[in-house]
Parts: C-alpha cells; structure tokens; sequence
C-alpha cells in the first residue's frame, strides 16, 4: 500500500464566475476552485466536490494520480469553504447551483470528452441531487454522508445543531469529529492541523441546510439516474453512516451500478493508503463507461 499521500499543490487556481445571480449578498461570488492535468490533451475530465468542512485541495493526492493517467481535474470551493470561507450559505441550492455552474465551465473547458462527477462525503450527497441538473458520462460517491454515524452525530448534537439554527443561525457550531477520525496517516493529519483553508466550525444554519438536504436526497432517492453509478466506502468508518449509503445506493436505478468497501481504510478515501488501488478501481471504470457509451453514440 502507498504512503505517498503528498498535499504540496501542483494545482492551478482559477475563478468561475456564476452565470445565475448569486444567492448572497455582496460581489464575492465567485467560485474558486484548482485544476490538475491539461485539458486540451486529456482523454476524460473529472468535477471533484469536497466534503464538509473540507475544501477543492484535499483532493491533490487524488488528481495528482488521475492527471498522469491524462485525466483533468477541477475541483471547487463550497460556499463558506476554504478560498470562499467568507461567502455566507443561506440555503442549500447554492451548493447545487455551485455544482452545476462548474460542471458548465469544466464542460466548456474540455470539450465533448466525458466528465465525470465525484463526490466525497457531504459532496456525494450535492453530487447526487444535483443528477437532477446536469448529465455527467459517470457519476462517484466516496464514503457518502447521507446520514452521520449515531456515534458520532448523536441526538444531542443534532437537536442542538437545530435548535441553535432556529434561535442564533449564525452561531457557529464545531463538528463532532477531527482530524484523528478523518484519516489514520499520521502525516496526512499534522498536515490537516496546520492547514488554515479546513473549516471544523461551521454556521448552525449550513448543518440545518445540510441536514434538510440529505432529507431531501433520501426521499428522492428511488429515481433514475442519467448514467452509471460507482460507490466506494471505507471499513473503518466512524463519520458517516454506511448502512444508510448502502440502503440509499440499493434503491438508485442507473444504466449500470457498482461498488467497493476497502475493509482496513478509514472515512477519507483520498487521505487512505488505499488510494493507488482507488484510482486503479478509477481508471478502468471510466474506461468501461467511455467505450460503452461511444459504442452507443
């Protein structure tokens, strides 16, 4: 297994400008996000959405690897995350009209190649309904947080988070997890300490948005999906619910569904020894799906 879980940027930034009008208020709207690889001479194309608390570059060691396989990455910043920590959420369609304005860029960037939408924890579940808006050749969850683990989320920290949101919304709120649930890479954690972008208090109102998006996922979730479905968990799971995912993932119809458990990795694949065996999983899949569906067209 690798050890090699480098967070040293080899990005480029760039600012998407949304086309809609912005749901907050102010001018600093943009979306900022990193890219990986070259998108004139990429066979494919992946949009990767960060999780809670997390931001566009915990997803390096991942592009990194897809970007010397000629895959292109852009990967973006959640409204009140990382480059964005000062845009105010006020409600969870900026998240999936976030979603759907960098999936146009990243469309506009490569072309017709195939564009893959890939989502970890919170951004699996964005991902997911944001299915409703966009086509995608692919779509990914990694370790998707459709309901937090009860050890971790217990009773008293959810009905805390939403009688704090109803009385003081903007009252921040520290995630019942940390970096030592995150990943087991000893390095991968003083590097998640120190990094000043990562955001483990959060507004009362984002986990309320975040809790009536995840509902809201739930009970849409028997509907079909435009295109093949891939979901990856980790056995050692302490952050999200895997019952719930599994459940969630049964009852999606797609033109193809397939899905893998690394027993011994922990919540965040990315940051997991297990990411060169990923990728490899990765790499084939998106191969698959692109010979089938040109074969079609």
């Amino acid at each position: 297994m690798t050890q090699d879980i480098k967070l040293t940027p080899t990005c480029s930034f760039v600012d998407i400008v949304p086309r809609s009008q912005p749901l907050t208020q102010g001018d600093n709207h943009v979306i900022t996000a990193r890219t990986w690889g070259s998108s004139s001479d990429c066979r494919a194309a992946v949009l990767l959405v960060h999780g809670l608390g997390a931001h566009s570059g915990w997803f390096e060691a991942l592009a990194r690897r897809l970007k010397v396989k000629r895959i292109f990455s852009l990967a973006y910043d959640h409204v009140g995350h990382g480059k964005r920590g000062t845009q105010v959420l006020m409600m969870k369609q900026q998240w999936l009209n976030d979603l759907k304005e960098a999936y146009e860029y990243l469309r506009e960037t490569v072309g017709d190649r195939p564009i893959f939408v890939m989502g970890n924890s919170m951004g699996a579940v964005v991902a997911l309904k944001a299915m409703q808006e966009i086509n995608p050749s692919g779509l990914v969850m990694f370790s998707p947080g459709f309901d937090g683990h009860p050890d971790m989320f217990k009773l008293s920290y959810r009905l805390k988070a939403m009688s704090t949101a109803l009385i003081s919304p903007d009252k921040l709120l520290t995630l019942p997890y940390s970096t030592d649930q995150i990943t087991r890479e000893p390095q991968v954690r003083n590097w998640l300490a120190n990094d000043p972008d990562r955001k483990f208090e959060l507004s009362a109102r984002a986990l309320l948005e975040l809790l009536k998006l995840t509902q809201d996922t739930k009970s849409s979730s028997r509907r079909k999906l435009p295109c093949p479905i891939y979901m990856f968990t980790s056995g050692q799971e302490t952050i999200v619910n895997n019952l719930v995912s599994e459940a969630i993932f049964e009852r999606l119809s797609a033109p193809s569904k397939r899905k893998h458990s690394f027993p011994e990795a922990w919540h965040d694949l990315m940051f997991d020894p297990v990411l060169d065996e990923l990728v490899q999983l990765l790499l084939t899949w998106i191969d698959e799906v692109s010979k089938e569906q040109l074969s079609v067209s």
